[in-house]
């Protein structure tokens, strides 16, 4: 591919319908990035099961098969269900949906570390269960008919589907599903890495069944990991190298398929019409366009225009600015473009300035301490925002996992065991911002982070700061994958500047950006959506705040957190056999992270209060009335249709 740079982008289909490629990002938040992260940490804790039958064996260790797994509580959906109730399985099938990215791709391969892969390739896999999205925590069958295991959870059989498919017609065996485990050895994404926490060793049992071994008995969150992992064809990665970037189209199982595209710029998701799974209950009434195309654009402006042209179809609002002028429009005025705020109950993405103890000075939590109280967020929503968003104030935003108050019950009782290990302020202040918005505030705020520094032992000298650990004036860099975000750190900057820090900002583009991700190459990092979490947490959590993760590169670890007492607020969630404890743990956790002053958090992504999400599109479509509520962080439209009947029509794709 190389060779062709001079040539321009290349086409892989019929013809081109990409838009140019144009200038950087503005506030909209990395796409790809949320795509990726999303998929990382679908992951649970506590088990109930229920519609299931139970098996005595000799030894008294039960055994239970059943259609779902649930993480805690009861499934709502038992034997022989229809559809999930957000879905409407009378949805036609046909038609478009075209939606715009900020960034690009290089590569087709999800699996591999190498290249940044589009959105939607996880529609091209299946999981082995699948998740519903109007419930917490549980699962149902799809490539896996039905499961059984023991009571303690030490294993687990997967009974296959006999009509599971890859899109070339090669049965789904067991052999896939070892195949795949074996893969989170090597070099691949961490979503597949999360394997090893959790698997010893897989083995076939059958000719559709697939027994896996978990690390620990007892955990319930184990077996979610395996769930949830994406399936990966073992006669094909016989001709293709899975560690590597790859243009090539990938063999999936899944309702989608990738089509036409061009590098880069755009490229289209086609139906598989023969898909395997069409009428299991779980797929009933969705993935109901032909086909989905994603096109890529470099500005946000263009992308906004694009979608007012009527070229796109569908947008996540991550801005309202512009609001109060669109009511003006045309289209707006004539309802052929609708708004509307979905409510969610996932926890919410946390969008921030991450500050990377992996650098001696910023390895003191004074100095990360100064640094909170030089960030003005309410001059930022007055100025930037247009007052519409909410802020950040857990890394557990909109979640029962979010520290507030004082420390009590379940969580007090875990934060004792490490008294002697966190911050003292743990225990006797309630987790709090620094407040500005004006003069006066920021001026208190300042004028108590020089007393924070003077107290940690630092100097200063013809105005600015020391490092302690260099002798050095302090300098830092902030890194941010757009040249626009420089508005929203500007008054921190200056700020900072007079605490006697100098920050110098700096943007790259997608490539670089991931890369700097990959090595932790930053002082402070700006702005990604980051550490998402969810209603059921589990051992991915380690590769976020894992002291473990801290030194693995390519980790989702980016502040390098190394603190015992987190490990062990981690260790009691992982293992915990009550949802008490869980939450407990959880809430924990995040007060230790808090009080630690590992990042600096943002609003929230989208402008509204936390826990709503706004959508504008073009009135061409159909959906069901009811919405699922843990559609978080990222909206999908598979229960969606193209609504022929709909004035503003529809076009079938684009093409130029």
């Amino acid at each position: 591919m190389a060779g062709d740079a001079a040539d321009g982008p290349k086409d892989h289909g019929l013809d081109d319908g990409g838009p140019p490629p144009s200038a950087g990002p503005v506030r909209q938040r990395l796409g790809m990035l949320r795509q990726l992260l999303l998929a990382l940490l679908c992951l649970p804790l506590l088990l109930t099961i229920s519609s299931a039958s139970v098996q005595a064996v000799p030894g008294g260790n039960e055994l239970i098969s059943s259609h779902a797994y649930a993480v805690f509580g009861t499934p709502k959906y038992g034997p022989g269900f229809k559809h999930f109730d957000y879905a409407d399985p009378k949805a036609p099938k046909g038609g478009a949906l075209r939606v715009a990215y900020i960034g690009g791709f290089d590569s087709l391969n999800l699996m591999a570390l190498l290249g940044t892969p589009p959105i939607g390739m996880v529609q091209v896999y299946e999981p082995l269960m699948r998740r519903s999205s109007d419930e917490p925590a549980m699962r149902y069958a799809l490539v896996a008919e039905s499961i059984t295991y023991p009571k303690d959870i030490s294993w687990m059989d997967f009974h296959l589907d006999p009509r599971a498919r890859w899109h070339d017609g090669v049965p789904i065996t067991p052999e896939d599903i070892i195949f795949t485990i074996d893969q989170a050895k090597g070099l691949v994404t961490p979503s597949l890495k999360r394997l090893e926490q959790a698997v010893t060793r897989a083995e076939k049992r059958g000719p559709h069944t697939v027994r896996v071994y978990f690390t620990q008995p007892n955990n319930p969150t184990l077996p979610t990991v395996v769930m949830d992992m994406w399936l990966l064809p073992r006669h094909y990665y016989a001709k293709h190298a899975l560690n590597a970037a790859s243009l090539d189209r990938p063999l999936g199982s899944g309702p989608y398929k990738v089509g036409r595209f061009s590098q880069g710029r755009w490229i289209e998701y086609e139906r598989v019409k023969d898909y395997w799974a069409k009428d299991l209950a779980v797929n009933k009434g969705r993935y109901n366009f032909d086909i989905i195309r994603h096109d890529y654009y470099r500005d946000q402006t263009v992308a906004y225009e694009a979608f007012l042209a009527g070229n796109v179809d569908f947008r996540q609002e991550t801005s309202a600015v512009r609001w109060a002028s669109e009511k003006q429009l045309p289209a707006f005025r004539a309802g052929q473009i609708k708004r509307q705020v979905i409510d969610y109950r996932s926890p919410s993405f946390y969008l921030g300035i991450v500050m990377n103890t992996r650098r001696p000075a910023l390895a003191d939590r004074q100095l990360r301490r100064a640094l909170m109280l030089a960030y003005d967020f309410e001059w930022v929503r007055r100025t930037l925002l247009a007052g519409h968003h909410g802020r950040l104030h857990s890394f557990y935003t909109n979640s029962e996992f979010a520290a507030e108050g004082l420390p009590q019950g379940r969580e007090l009782e875990l934060l004792q065991s490490v008294r002697d290990e966190v911050p003292g302020e743990v225990f006797t202040k309630a987790p709090d911002l620094p407040v500005g918005g004006n003069w006066r505030n920021r001026r208190a705020n300042l004028i108590e982070a020089v007393r924070i520094l003077r107290a940690a032992g630092y100097r200063y000298q013809d105005g600015r700061l020391i490092d302690k650990t260099t002798g050095r004036p302090m300098a830092l860099e902030l890194i941010s994958y757009s040249p626009l975000m420089d508005r929203q750190v500007s008054l921190f900057v200056e700020n900072a500047r007079q605490l006697g820090i100098a920050i110098s900002f700096r943007s790259f583009d997608s490539a670089q950006f991931r890369h700097r991700l990959r090595h932790y190459d930053y002082d402070l990092l700006l702005n990604i959506p980051m550490f998402p979490g969810h209603e059921t947490p589990s051992i991915g959590q380690t590769l976020i705040w894992g002291s473990h993760a801290a030194d693995q590169p390519q980790s989702l670890n980016y502040p390098g957190v190394k603190n015992p007492a987190v490990d062990k607020m981690l260790a009691q969630m992982i293992t915990a056999t009550d949802r008490e404890t869980v939450v407990g743990a959880m809430r924990a956790l995040d007060r230790i992270l808090l009080w630690n002053f590992y990042a600096i958090p943002f609003q929230h992504d989208y402008p509204a209060p936390v826990g709503q999400m706004p959508i504008t599109y073009w009135d061409r479509f159909g959906m069901p009335k009811k919405q699922p509520a843990y559609n978080f962080p990222i909206m999908t439209l598979d229960t969606w249709w193209s609504d022929p009947g709909k004035t503003a029509g529809h076009a079938q794709g684009q093409s130029s």
